[in-house]
């Protein structure tokens, strides 16, 4: 089963400290940008990378393993 797109593009220019879906925008790249989120477990940070114009949506989940 396909879990779908991670992203979504947009035609606004994404800035840092921008939010979507839990995720906050922290570095902006010549062809992708750095958006961190807590995870649901304690002392863990995801980071990933999205392309220039795309913004994480609700299928961008993720689950640490112990």
């Amino acid at each position: 089963m396909a879990r779908g797109n991670r992203y979504n593009i947009v035609k606004d220019k994404i800035r840092v400290g921008m939010k979507s879906f839990g995720w906050k925008c922290k570095e902006l790249y010549p062809s992708h940008n750095l958006w961190e989120k807590n995870a649901k477990t304690p002392g863990y940070i995801i980071r990933e990378c999205f392309p220039k114009n795309g913004v994480p949506n609700d299928n961008a989940n993720y689950n640490v393993l112990d």
